[in-house]
């Protein structure tokens, strides 16, 4: 067993380096001496093979589905969105679960995945418009709703969102864009969409003062 004199860990498995903050681990030591940390390779190992058991059943339910769309066949390629949406959980566990990559990027992914699912579907179905009208906007509200709530329960931290913000805003215009070019034509919810994006980004710079404009500058290297 070795300590991470930085974080004051025990750490049970192998490993040279801490989990926690990449410090190189020293010696062995009495198990009383910090609190023990779970043995993160045993559980990566887990997660490993989860990800493989699900890949295999994956791929054999799909063709199976393929197939039994192929001889059933009634102009709609539904295999086709159950594919997606096995895809979509393939990510969600492949790099949202197994590698861990923080809420803020998790919510970004599982957003967009499931924006991408929907716009799949629409296309699959015989292309109504709902999804980039409709949906695609209310992703960017729900993403809106949950930067706020964030900030809320983070209200020390509440300037490190501010990259989401960030990419709302710049989703929103590409919105609008699409509305100019005929791509949208119902563009009530992607204006609603962008004045939000727009608004709380605003309020972020402007209340944020001096702690917003560091935190770019932090995030930008400035």
């Amino acid at each position: 067993m070795r300590k991470c004199k930085n974080c004051q860990v025990a750490v049970l498995d192998d490993t040279l380096v801490c989990p926690l903050c990449s410090s190189v681990l020293e010696g062995e030591g009495e198990a009383g001496y910090a609190p023990m940390y779970p043995n993160v390779k045993n559980k990566a190992r887990i997660l490993n093979w989860i990800v493989k058991i699900y890949t295999f059943l994956a791929i054999i339910i799909e063709v199976v589905l393929i197939i039994v769309n192929v001889r059933t066949f009634r102009h709609v390629w539904w295999s086709a969105i159950s594919g997606i949406a096995i895809l979509y959980l393939y990510i969600t566990l492949r790099f949202s679960i197994q590698k861990n990559k923080g809420y803020r990027r998790t919510i970004m992914i599982q957003v967009a995945g499931a924006t991408l699912l929907t716009i799949a579907i629409d296309y699959i179905v015989g292309y109504r418009g709902w999804s980039v009208n409709f949906v695609v906007p209310g992703a960017v509200l729900l993403l809106d709703l949950a930067i706020f709530i964030l900030m809320l329960v983070n209200k020390f931290y509440w300037q490190s969102y501010i990259l989401m913000q960030m990419f709302t805003v710049l989703f929103s215009i590409l919105l609008l864009v699409f509305w100019r070019r005929g791509i949208i034509w119902h563009p009530v919810v992607s204006i609603v969409a962008a004045s939000v994006s727009a608004a709380m980004l605003l309020g972020t710079l402007i209340f944020g003062d001096r702690k917003a404009i560091n935190e770019l500058k932090r995030r930008f290297h400035m």
